[in-house]
C-alpha cells in the first residue's frame, strides 16, 4: 500500500474491516506513537451530514470512557468528506483468537469476566452500550489486561435503513434474504441478545448477554448457539428459543457456581439476567474468593499483606487501580503455562523455602537460600524448568499444602522440606512432591553435626535426579560440575555463603537496601578469601558488584571487581549459567555489544529454561530497540518464574514508554506496584510516566519518596533534575548532578542516556552529546527512542546530534539483522 497521511498520522498497513469501517495501523508523527486509525464506511444512501451526527457522535460520546478495560480514543474529525477515528493502539491477542485455541483455564475466564464486567460498567454508567460486544473486539493485551474495542462505534441503524426488516416488535423474525447480513443495531448475529431480533434496540441486558456468550464460548471453546455452517435464521431462532448445552457435560471440571453466573447471564428474559454488569462482577469475584486465588498466585507483600476485602472490593480509585492489576496479572499469569511444543520434552518443579522448625532467630536465611541452592543445581538438567524459590521469600507457603502451591504455579514436582539447626548438629527432611498424582514420589532425611551445602546439595539433588530420569521424564546429564569435587566449602562457609545470598536476593527481589547489598557483598568477599576454588562465591560477588552499578551505587571500580569475579567463577566453572550471564554486562561496559550479542545468543540456546536468561535478552534487546522482541523475552520469564512479574511488569513498562504507548505503560506500572508497592524501581518508572505526562509536581513528590528511602539510589537523579529544570528551578536541579551521578553515569548506559538527557533538557548542549556518546559506546544502541524523544527536540538541528543519530541509524539497521539471525538459531 502506498504511504497515505491524514493529519498527523500516517498509514502503515490495513489490519482489519468490518460493518463499520476499514482499520489501519498508523504511526502519530507528531506524538511519535503507533495508533490503529479507523475510516468509517458511508452506505450509498447516505449523506456526509449524516455520518457526521450518527457515528462521529456517538464516536466522541464513547471517548468520554476513562477505565483502563476500555481501549482510548484519541481523537474523532473529518478529513476531505471522510471520517475517522484515532484510537490506542493494543497489542496483543483477541478472545476469538484465544477461543480458537480450545477451551481456557478457569483463572483466565474469571479474571478476563470481571475486566469486562468493569468496563461494561464503567460505560453503563454513562448510558453508553457497546451494541456489537463480541471476542473479536476484546483484546488480550500481552500483559494480560483485557481492553474492550468498538464502544459505541456500532451504530443503531434505522429501520428503513436496515439490510433486511427485523419485523415488527412481538413478531417473530423473517428469514433474510441470501447474502443478507442482520444490521439492525450494527451488531453481529451470534452476539446478539433475543429481545434485539425483536425490538431491534440494545440495552444493559443485551450487552451483559453478549458477555455470558463469550464467558460461555471461553469455557467449552465453542459457542452455545451458532455454528459456523448454520443459516443466519437457524441461529437466531437458536438464540431466541433453544437453551445452551450443558457445560458441565462439555467441561466436567467448570466450577457449578461458574456455570450459574454464565446461565443467568443468558437468560432469554431479560429482566430474569443480572441487572447490571457490577452484578456479573461481583458474581465472578466471589467465585474466584471461593477457589482461594489469591495470595498464593501473587508475589510481594503488597498482594500478601492484603486483606481479601482489599481484594476484591472497589470502593475508592485506587483500589480499583490495584484490583486491575491484579486481575490482569493473573490473566496473563493463567494464559501461557508452558508452551505446547515444549510440554512432552520438559518437566517443572518449584523448591519452596524450607520451614525452621528451630528457634525463630537461628539461621533465619536458610529457608529460602538453601532451597535457591539446590535450585540452582537442578537447573543444571535442561530437561527440567525450575522456578525459583527466593522469589517466594514473602508468600508464606509453610502455612499452605505444597500441592496446592504446585498446582497454583502449575508446575508438576514440588520439592519442599525443613530443617533444624542447633548446638548439636542440621537435621534436614524434604519431600519430592508429585502434582498431577497428588502423591510423595521420593524424600529423605539428612543428619549432620556440621553443615555442609554442597554435601546436601548432591544428596538432595542425586536423588530427585534418580527418580525423575527413573519414570523417564528426564534426559540424562553427564555434566562434569568443577564445584561439585573441587571446593572443600564446609559449615563457616555454607552458612556464609547461604546467608550472602539471601541478602543479595532480598536487595534485587525486594528492598532494594544498600545495607543488605554492602552486607552481602562482605559475605561473599569472605567465602572466596577461604575458598577461592568455590565458583558460586565467585559469581554471587561478581552479580553484588554489578548491582552497585546497575542501581547508580558506584562507578568503575564496581565494573572491574565484577568482570574479575565472573573471570575467577568461569575459569572454575564454565559452564555456570549464572557467570556467563552477567558477563554479557561485562562485555557490554567495554563496549564489546557484538560478544555480548552473541552470549546471550548461545545461553538462549543451551539454558532457556532459566527464566533470567531471558530476562537478560529483554533488557538487552530493548537497549537494542527491538521492542517487540524485547516484549516476547520478557514474557517468557514471567512464564517461567510467575513470582517475579512486579520487575517483568517494570521492564514491560519501559517498552512501552519507549513507543510513546503511556496508557499500556501505566497499566503495567499500577500491576506492579499493586503486587510491589514500595519497590523503587517501579516507583521510579511512575516518576517518569507522571513526568511524561506533564504531571511534574507529582513526579518530583513520588520521585523524592525514592530517595526519602535510600539516597545512594543514585540512577533516579537525573530524572528528579530534569523535573526541576521544566518547573524553572535549574539551583534545585543541579543539586541531584554530584560528582558521584557523574561518576555512576561513566559506567552505566541508561544511567549515562538520563543524565545526556537532562543535559538537553537544560540546553547544555555539549554535555548532552558527551553524554549521549558515552551511553552509546556502553551499549545503549535505542535508536528509535532516541529518534523521537520529545526532551531532545531543542537539539533537533544541531548538526553533530544529527549526525550521531544518522550513525546509530546505520548501527541499529545492523543490529536488528544480527538479531534476527541469533533468535532464529
Amino acid at each position: 500500500m502506498a504511504r497515505r497521511v491524514i493529519r498527523q498520522y500516517e498509514f502503515v498497513r490495513k489490519i482489519g474491516s468490518g460493518g463499520s469501517g476499514v482499520v489501519f495501523l498508523a504511526h502519530d508523527t507528531l506524538l511519535q506513537r503507533p495508533v490503529v486509525m479507523k475510516l468509517l464506511k458511508r452506505a450509498p444512501s447516505q449523506t456526509v451530514e449524516e455520518v457526521r451526527t450518527t457515528q462521529l457522535r456517538e464516536a466522541r460520546l464513547a471517548s468520554a470512557i476513562d477505565h483502563p478495560n476500555v481501549c482510548s480514543i484519541y481523537e474523532v474529525g473529518e478529513s476531505d468528506g471522510e471520517a475517522y477515528i484515532v484510537m490506542q493502539y493494543i497489542p496483543g491477542k483477541s478472545l476469538d483468537k484465544v477461543i480458537g485455541e480450545g477451551p481456557a483455564n478457569i483463572q483466565l475466564v474469571l479474571s478476563s469476566g470481571m475486566q469486562i464486567a468493569d468496563g461494561l460498567a464503567a460505560a453503563h454508567s454513562l448510558g453508553i452500550f457497546h451494541r456489537d460486544l463480541k471476542p473479536a473486539n476484546v483484546m488480550l493485551t500481552d500483559g494480560g489486561l483485557i481492553k474492550i474495542l468498538d464502544f459505541g462505534l456500532a451504530r443503531q441503524l434505522k429501520r428503513e435503513r436496515a439490510d433486511f426488516d427485523p419485523g415488527e416488535p412481538g413478531q417473530p423474525i423473517e428469514a433474510p434474504p441470501v447474502g443478507a447480513t442482520y444490521t439492525a443495531r450494527g451488531g453481529t448475529i451470534a452476539y446478539m441478545a433475543p429481545e434485539q431480533f425483536v425490538t431491534g434496540q440494545s440495552s444493559v441486558q443485551s450487552d451483559i448477554f453478549a458477555l455470558g456468550l463469550i464467558l460461555y464460548e471461553m469455557v467449552s471453546g465453542r459457542h452455545p448457539f451458532h455454528r459456523p455452517d448454520a443459516q443466519d435464521v437457524q441461529s437466531i431462532r437458536a438464540i431466541q428459543y433453544a437453551e445452551p448445552p450443558n457445560l458441565r457435560e462439555i467441561v466436567p471440571n467448570v466450577p457449578q457456581e461458574l456455570e450459574s453466573v454464565i446461565l443467568r447471564c443468558l437468560e432469554k428474559n431479560p429482566s430474569e439476567r443480572y441487572q447490571s454488569a457490577a452484578e456479573v462482577r461481583e458474581g465472578l469475584k466471589t467465585i474466584l474468593k471461593t477457589l482461594q486465588l489469591d495470595a498464593m498466585v501473587m508475589q510481594g507483600e503488597g498482594a500478601v499483606g492484603m486483606s481479601a476485602r482489599q481484594r476484591l472490593d472497589l470502593e475508592t480509585p485506587e483500589e480499583e487501580k490495584r484490583t486491575t492489576g491484579i486481575l490482569s496479572m493473573l490473566a496473563e499469569r493463567f494464559r501461557e503455562s508452558t508452551p505446547k511444543e515444549q510440554q512432552d520434552t520438559t518437566m517443572s518443579i518449584v523448591v519452596l523455602p524450607f520451614v525452621n522448625l528451630g528457634a525463630a532467630d537461628a539461621s533465619p536465611f536458610y529457608g529460602s537460600a538453601l532451597a535457591d541452592a539446590i535450585g540452582a543445581r537442578l537447573a543444571k538438567v535442561a530437561s527440567l524448568v525450575v522456578r525459583p524459590a527466593s522469589a517466594l521469600m514473602n508468600v508464606p507457603t509453610w502455612q499452605l499444602d505444597p500441592l496446592s502451591v504446585g498446582r497454583k504455579l502449575l508446575v508438576d514436582f514440588v520439592l519442599a522440606g525443613n530443617f533444624v539447626r542447633s548446638d548439636k548438629g542440621f537435621d534436614l527432611n524434604w519431600q519430592l512432591l508429585d502434582v498431577k498424582r497428588q502423591s510423595v514420589r521420593t524424600g529423605g532425611a539428612v543428619s549432620v553435626q556440621s553443615f555442609d551445602l554442597i554435601a546436601v546439595q548432591n544428596e538432595v539433588c542425586n536423588e530427585v535426579f534418580a527418580e525423575l530420569q527413573g519414570g523417564g521424564g528426564l534426559q540424562k546429564q553427564n555434566r562434569h560440575h568443577a564445584d561439585d569435587e573441587e571446593s572443600a566449602l564446609g559449615h563457616n562457609l555454607s552458612e556464609e555463603y547461604l546467608q550472602a545470598r539471601a541478602l543479595l536476593s532480598s536487595f534485587m527481589q525486594r528492598t532494594g537496601n544498600r545495607e543488605d547489598l554492602d552486607h552481602a557483598r562482605g559475605l561473599f568477599e569472605g567465602v572466596v578469601q577461604r575458598d577461592p576454588n568455590y565458583a558460586p562465591g565467585w559469581t554471587g560477588l561478581g552479580i553484588t558488584h554489578l548491582q552497585y552499578v546497575r542501581h547508580g551505587l558506584g562507578g568503575q571500580m564496581h565494573v572491574l571487581e565484577a568482570r574479575r569475579s565472573f573471570d575467577r567463577a568461569l575459569e572454575r566453572d564454565p559452564s555456570s549459567v549464572e557467570a556467563n550471564l552477567y558477563r554479557v554486562y561485562m562485555l557490554l561496559s567495554r563496549g564489546e555489544k557484538e560478544s555480548a550479542r552473541h552470549g546471550i545468543g548461545h545461553l538462549l540456546q543451551t539454558a532457556g529454561n532459566d527464566w533470567n536468561v531471558h530476562l537478560v535478552a529483554g533488557m538487552t534487546l530493548r537497549i537494542d530497540g527491538m521492542y517487540e522482541e524485547a516484549l516476547e523475552q520478557f514474557n517468557t520469564s514471567l512464564r517461567l518464574n510467575p513470582a517475579n512479574a512486579a520487575m517483568i511488569y517494570n521492564h514491560r513498562a519501559r517498552v512501552y514508554q519507549y513507543q510513546n504507548q503511556l496508557e499500556l505503560a501505566g497499566d503495567e506500572i499500577e500491576k506492579g506496584l499493586t503486587l510491589e508497592p514500595r519497590q523503587p524501581l517501579l516507583r521510579i518508572s511512575k516518576g517518569y510516566q507522571q513526568m511524561r505526562l506533564g504531571q511534574l509536581s507529582s513526579a518530583v513528590q513520588t520521585l523524592e519518596s525514592v530517595t526519602r528511602d535510600d539516597i545512594s539510589l543514585r540512577i533516579i537523579f537525573p530524572t528528579i533534575a530534569m523535573c526541576y529544570v521544566q518547573l524553572g528551578d535549574r539551583a534545585r536541579a543541579e543539586e541531584f548532578i554530584t560528582e558521584d551521578t557523574l561518576s555512576a553515569a561513566e559506567a552505566d548506559s541508561e544511567m549515562a542516556y538520563r543524565l545526556a538527557t537532562y543535559f538537553a533538557v537544560e540546553g547544555d548542549v555539549a554535555e548532552a552529546l558527551h553524554w549521549l556518546r558515552r551511553a552509546i559506546y556502553l551499549g545503549n544502541e535505542n535508536y528509535p527512542w532516541f529518534s523521537i524523544n520529545p526532551a531532545w527536540r531543542g537539539m533537533s538541528g544541531n548538526a553533530d546530534f544529527q549526525r550521531t543519530l544518522d550513525d546509530l541509524k546505520k548501527v541499529f539497521k545492523k543490529n536488528q539483522k544480527n538479531w534476527k539471525r541469533l533468535l532464529a538459531s
